[in-house]
């Protein structure tokens, strides 16, 4: 029972809107906290990255949908998922010590949206970095993950400072040696990369851009 004037039971309501709207509604209340401030991004491993890789190795499987297939929903939550957001967690707690707590963090790991489609989520944490981000930090082995290189590629097209997990500058020349070597790494191995090489060809474009521009990228 909630405390309000109301006799409805709000439980039972439902709701029916457009993506663009549901996204509106999430950052107004996240501009609750940000209150005209920007926070710290701390961008880690979900669906995919090294321990996804690990688990494909370890049951044979080639890609991450046929991992979920091969394992059954709970345990692909219970061996990945959950242990990713665990680690997001960690991890996003790890920056705000290092900050001395003075800047607020935002993790991507705790939020779910259901229905959402993985470009939704996408285009979600894009937007948020773009407009919403002091900075962004990278956890250990982000290199392999399809969501944070693609947050990796939205960062420095904004301008938006990248450091890695100790806090050393993360430069666009150096994030597209961690992606190769992670391609490389993967197809040695015999396994698909993903979307990493995707990721791989938008950041030698952007070094290109900014080597048409006169833009340092060291």
């Amino acid at each position: 029972m909630h405390d309000h004037e109301y006799d409805a039971d709000l439980s039972l309501r439902t709701h029916t809107r457009p993506f663009a709207q549901e996204k509106q509604i999430i950052f107004s209340a996240l501009d609750c906290a940000l209150n005209g401030e920007k926070a710290v991004y701390a961008s880690s491993e979900l669906t995919t990255g090294w321990r996804a890789y690990e688990l494909l190795e370890r049951h044979g499987v080639d890609s991450v949908q046929a991992l979920r297939a091969a394992l059954g929903d709970d345990p692909h939550r219970s061996q990945l998922l959950d242990r990713n957001i665990e680690e997001a967690a960690h991890f996003a707690a790890r920056v705000r010590e290092r900050l001395g707590r003075a800047e607020m963090v935002v993790t991507p790991a705790p939020f779910a949206a259901p229905g959402w489609t993985q470009a939704e989520y996408l285009d979600f944490w894009e937007e948020l970095i773009r407009t919403r981000a002091s900075a962004v930090w990278f956890n250990e082995a982000w290199e392999y993950s399809n969501g944070c290189t693609f947050e990796f590629c939205v960062a420095r097209r904004q301008g938006v400072p990248t450091f890695d997990a100790l806090g050393r500058e993360l430069t666009l020349e150096r994030g597209i040696a961690l992606v190769e070597g992670a391609v490389a790494r993967l197809t040695a191995r015999g396994i698909a990369p993903g979307r990493l090489p995707r990721q791989l060809e938008r950041l030698r474009a952007l070094r290109n851009e900014s080597a048409t521009a006169g833009v340092r990228t060291e």
